[in-house]
């Protein structure tokens, strides 16, 4: 399926030879709009996303979120800025100045993190600033809500230019998922606690226990 996925355009989720640069079919990128975020239900929150994420209920999104990890989908993940641009962007203050910081790699490297932040700033005309880096390096898969809670970065001097009306600006946490929210916590407490502060995912991911987010 890899080999077939460089030469040709193959949805992931059905085969189907007429993938859209999103990874899927006209029809599953159709079916995927069924976990979409209904029309204004996060737009007053500190977090905004596309689509609803319960693990186990939908093949369909589980294997795009999959499939979009590492640094390999940067084409898909510019069709999702689109999206996401068209769908928030009109929601936005007028006047305020955006900075678009990436959830940080354990390697530093350029992760679906870095790649949707990049290419939401591009969609947004926004500036783009990787300038976080985690202290602590454990990695969160299979980690208790306990231990996510323990996530630390800090500023990568060389990356951070402060702008000088820091208080106007709006500074946005990008990441792929959000869950309980530990680490866009752990990234607003870098950034300094900045007066205005939102987090940007493609998909809010919720608990079997029915709590999400509970951090921001």
């Amino acid at each position: 399926m890899e080999l077939m996925r460089s030469r040709v355009a193959v949805c992931l989720h059905c085969g189907s030879l007429q993938a859209l640069p999103g990874l899927l079919c006209d029809p599953c990128q159709q079916a995927l709009l069924t976990y979409g975020v209904r029309e204004g239900i996060q737009t007053t929150r500190r977090w905004k996303s596309l689509f609803r994420w319960t693990p186990g209920e939908s093949d369909l999104l589980s294997g795009l979120i999959l499939s979009l990890k590492g640094a390999g989908s940067q084409r898909a993940w510019n069709f999702y800025a689109a999206a996401f641009a068209q769908k928030y962007i009109p929601t936005l203050p007028t006047g305020r100045r955006l900075r678009l910081v990436p959830a940080p790699s354990k390697t530093g490297g350029r992760d679906h993190a870095f790649l949707f932040a990049q290419a939401l700033a591009e969609q947004c005309g926004a500036d783009f600033c990787p300038c976080l880096r985690k202290v602590s390096q454990k990695s969160q898969r299979g980690s208790t809500r306990g231990d996510r809670a323990l996530i630390e970065m800090e500023l990568i001097e060389k990356n951070t230019v402060m702008p000088e009306d820091w208080s106007e600006v709006l500074w946005i946490f990008v990441d792929d998922i959000v869950t309980t929210g530990a680490t866009a916590r752990a990234a607003e407490l870098a950034l300094g606690r900045p007066p205005h502060f939102e987090v940007w995912v493609l998909a809010e991911r919720s608990l079997s226990c029915g709590a999400s987010t509970d951090l921001l």
